[in-house]
């Protein structure tokens, strides 16, 4: 076991200036969403937007309905009179979204009728929005939106806000002044123990012993039960590091459950970076035979705050929503949101062609003084869902244990007040720190954190380049973030070292041959494959052939050096470039063809590149095809998935040697760790591999890659 790091801790000066650049970062960011916003709607057609997942036009109105907190919730489909099918195609809304529903085709010179508001729930098919609630205004109108409208993804000001709360609140339990303020500080006040760590002020411990524990699922790894061990042993923080395949997933699963058994009084926070992970979590918790029976007879509920990403009737029953409809007090409530609802038919009825009662839509809306009463009669019965709503929230909170969010959704109005006794962050790697903290400020004075990620995939996504430092501090303790990508994980580790955390070093998901090179130049070679994926084929799912097949071979490499197969620039949104490589997106298809000739399903097929231009490429081409069972994608929205074939398209091939984001070792380690049986690479090895001066561990990292494919794989020679 790796022995923590006892830094020196910081000064007053050195927190504020952290505390600050924060700050600087968020605002940042803040800005260049939004000025990103603004260009987008000034200068690109609805159907540019809708293109690139931005806008889904040609909707209808299926249902209006009253919802949590008394909100509008308006239920969006495609119009059959303007689609042939019920798919939307790609799209980029999530719930917690905010975006504009408005008319789909407004008379030239006519502004068009508008709603903002929050998605709450979408899918493939369907998007179900909360609209903004006026009721403090004084008409007190509801929206009345026309028969077909198109909804618009606006920037998200209100997770800035969040955020930006959230810092304040921690610069004042660390006794600091709020940024932006120039007071300066004098001295640390900061009392909480974990807070205290996670500045530097302290170091991290751990007890000798971890209480009794006996697993519940049986076919843990050693390395999961030390990792589970650990996590119970720390009397501050602990870090569990989950590499591709590990099983990252499956031990946190146990570890929350562990939890609730040994402490039966605990209450347990489980947040993730996105509504996904949480899922992923609340899933295996809530649905695993073992987890349900002890949870049960431990008397500890579950309940998950938010929307999740994916209905499954699995995961509903575990929902606050679904939990407080089921209630006797639901059953009232639900009777107050048929009164606003129908009260709402008359004075506004909805022009959807589907959307509820026609008879109800021809009648004569009220005029008048009697309009006037029916909206106040609305008004109070709002109120009044409210308030019930409110408290049976409460109520259902206080008697359960286990409450599942997003980092986000931890700072929601319903747990405001309740303290937790232990906070579990899933993907924190994929999280910006702040956002962490939203959670970790709920903690209990004795409170604990365990976070688990991988640093070395993916970090948050950000969109602005971070401004320059303006403090040339030298605290090595607590430096000044250089971006929003550096993560409180990154950080933690980076003060502490591998001590603080324990690695998970078995990997379920690819052969030895895919896992060979990211073992050795990412993870020091620690990683090992088990039994049952060390040596899976594609022979395996019943393909004839054997490792010299172009189709049966576990690593694959088309190097296209010298061939003249240069990558072109294509404008994106924006005015910004992306990068396309049509000889390349060829040598895709063919292996693609070769593939299903050989009784390979598209659908166990997945088609990447870091480039959306290329990727935008491949999906027309792939899909007009073999239709939408092939996946194609970019880089970044595969993480944390799988599939038995990956085709990954490089694009870069230039005489400058220019690679751009495949400089990012993290991305790369996303696309050769998703494939389970064979991964292809295409690319052109000089380009990519030739780094001349730049001995950068990016560049070095690229040299090795393609060294490696040189000597490990399949190498294909593609012809002029």
């Amino acid at each position: 076991m790796s022995t923590v790091h006892r830094p020196s801790p910081p000064s007053a000066a050195d927190v504020q200036t952290w505390l600050q650049r924060q700050y600087q970062l968020l605002e940042h960011e803040r800005h260049e969403e939004a000025e990103q916003n603004k260009l987008l709607l000034a200068q690109c057609s609805p159907r540019v937007l809708a293109r690139h997942g931005l806008a889904l036009l040609g909707l209808t109105v299926t249902q209006v309905r009253t919802g949590q907190d008394a909100k509008t919730l308006v239920e969006l489909e495609h119009s059959t009179a303007l689609h042939t099918s019920a798919l939307f195609g790609p799209h980029t809304f999530r719930p917690g979204d905010i975006c504009l529903v408005e008319e789909h085709d407004a008379k030239k010179g006519a502004i068009p009728v508008s709603e903002r508001g929050v998605v709450f729930r979408a899918s493939d098919t369907k998007i179900t929005i909360a609209l903004q609630d006026r009721s403090k205004t004084p008409e007190d109108e509801s929206p009345s939106l026309p028969p077909v409208v198109r909804v618009i993804k606006l920037a998200n000001d209100a997770t800035y806000d969040r955020l930006v709360k959230t810092l304040t609140s921690l610069a004042d339990a660390l006794g600091m002044p709020p940024p932006p303020s120039s007071e300066t500080a004098m001295s640390i006040t900061a009392t909480h123990p974990l807070f205290r760590v996670c500045m530097g002020l302290d170091v991290p411990s751990w007890t000798s012993h971890a209480p009794a524990w006996t697993p519940l699922q049986t076919r843990l790894n050693e390395t999961q039960l030390q990792a589970i061990s650990f996590a119970l042993r720390a009397e501050q923080l602990a870090l569990i590091h989950g590499p591709p395949g590990t099983g990252k997933t499956t031990t946190m699963a146990e570890l929350i459950v562990q939890l609730a058994i040994l402490h039966p009084n605990a209450r347990i926070l489980v947040c993730g970076a996105s509504n996904l992970a949480v899922d992923n979590l609340l899933e295996r918790v809530v649905t695993t035979p073992a987890y349900k029976e002890a949870l049960a007879e431990a008397g500890c509920g579950v309940t998950r705050i938010g929307h999740p990403a994916r209905v499954l009737s699995s995961l509903t029953g575990a929902t606050l929503d679904v939990q407080c409809s089921q209630s006797d007090e639901g059953q009232l409530m639900r009777d107050v949101a048929k009164e606003i609802d129908d009260l709402m038919m008359v004075l506004s009825p909805p022009a959807g062609a589907r959307a509820g009662n026609k008879s109800a839509r021809k009648a004569p809306r009220p005029k008048g003084a009697e309009r006037r009463q029916m909206w106040e009669q609305v008004r109070e019965l709002r109120k009044e869902y409210r308030r019930r709503d409110r408290a049976l929230a409460g109520t259902v909170l206080h008697n359960t244990r286990i409450v599942m969010a997003t980092c986000h959704g931890a700072g929601s109005r319903e747990l405001e007040g309740r303290v937790f006794d232990y906070v579990i962050i899933d993907e924190a790697c994929q999280a910006l720190e702040m956002s962490c903290w939203t959670p970790l400020l709920r903690l209990a004075a004795h409170g604990k954190i365990i976070l688990s990620g991988d640093h070395l995939q993916l970090p948050p996504t950000v969109k602005a380049d971070a401004p320059a430092l303006r403090s040339r501090s030298v605290s090595k303790t607590l430096p000044p973030a250089s971006s929003l990508e550096v993560t409180l994980f990154d950080r933690l580790l980076q003060l502490y070292g591998d001590g603080c955390k324990a690695l998970l070093s078995v990997q379920y998901r690819m052969n030895e041959e895919i896992m060979s090179y990211p073992n050795e130049a990412l993870y020091h070679g620690k990683l090992s494959a088990h039994t049952s994926c060390a040596h899976i084929r594609l022979t395996d799912l019943g393909v004839d052939g054997d490792d010299a097949d172009v189709f049966c071979a576990p690593l694959v490499f088309y190097d296209t050096t010298g061939l003249g197969y240069y990558e072109r620039e294509e404008e994106s949104l924006l005015q910004t470039h992306s990068h396309i490589n049509e000889n390349e997106a060829t040598l895709v298809l063919e292996h693609m063809a070769t593939l299903v000739s050989h009784g390979i399903e598209p659908s166990q097929v997945a088609v990447l590149s870091p480039y959306a231009a290329q990727v935008s490429l491949l999906s027309q081409q792939l899909r007009a095809k073999y239709g939408a069972e092939v996946e194609v994608g970019t880089v970044d929205g595969m993480q944390g998935r799988e599939k038995d074939v990956v085709i990954l398209s490089l694009v870069r091939s230039n005489d400058q040697h220019t690679v751009g984001f495949l400089q990012d070792r993290r991305r790369l380690n996303v696309a050769m760790t998703r494939a389970k049986r064979q991964l292809v690479v295409i690319g052109d090895a000089e380009t990519i591999g030739e780094h001349g001066k730049d001995t950068s561990v990016s560049r070095v990292f690229l040299h090795n890659w393609m060294e490696h494919l040189q000597t490990e794989a399949l190498v294909e020679v593609c012809a002029l």
